[in-house]
């Protein structure tokens, strides 16, 4: 996701100055994220509870999910990660055979959304970005982060109340309402 702090970034300085500013983030290239790329999500955590009836897996105490993207590994630090799996009912048969009903987390590999809580910081190189929570949904290729969101690249900061990033369309958006402003600092690179 830290791609993603190039991108919303970029979309905010695109709509301001006119023209990009930041190379295009990987993920807004056709890159694959979280949930979607051939390479596998490996979580660590201290307790894992698995509801396969209700396909809910929940990660708890010093998360750590990762996954490696064509050029740099995507990790997400949090407190707690929820892993809802979609409903892959239109894939199985009719009739199924009794040791063919029981699913276990091994067979639940279509994610539909993962929503991470507490503490959240998201890594991918130099590309941060910190919440309270972080919602990924999988069929929408959107990721929703609040609670005090921030993204950095680099230097350079973004935050508001909430920041929606939708990775297909290369698009961003960051509100806040109040008093409470959406705030972008730019480090200008100086030239040699």
């Amino acid at each position: 996701m830290n791609k993603t702090g190039k991108w919303v970034l970029s979309a905010i300085l695109a709509g301001m100055l006119g023209v990009p500013a930041f190379h295009p983030p990987a993920w807004g290239a056709g890159e694959k994220p979280l949930g979607g790329s051939k390479h596998p999500v490996v979580v660590t955590a201290d307790t894992l509870d698995a509801d396969n009836k209700a396909k809910i897996a929940t990660f708890s105490g010093t998360v750590v999910a990762k996954q490696l993207q064509e050029k740099e590994t995507l990790f997400i630090y949090s407190d707690k990660l929820i892993v809802y799996y979609a409903d892959d009912t239109e894939k199985k048969p009719a009739a199924v055979s009794k040791s063919e009903k029981k699913e276990g987390l091994s067979q639940q590999s279509k994610i539909d959304k993962i929503i991470a809580t507490g503490q959240v910081k998201i890594v991918q190189g130099e590309d941060v970005a910190t919440g309270e929570n972080a919602t990924f949904f999988n069929a929408e290729q959107k990721i929703v982060l609040t609670g005090n969101p921030k993204v950095w690249q680099g230097k350079n900061l973004v935050k508001g109340e909430e920041i929606t990033v939708w990775i297909r369309e290369n698009r961003s958006q960051v509100t806040s309402k109040g008093s409470n402003r959406v705030q972008a600092v730019i480090h200008q690179e100086e030239k040699k």
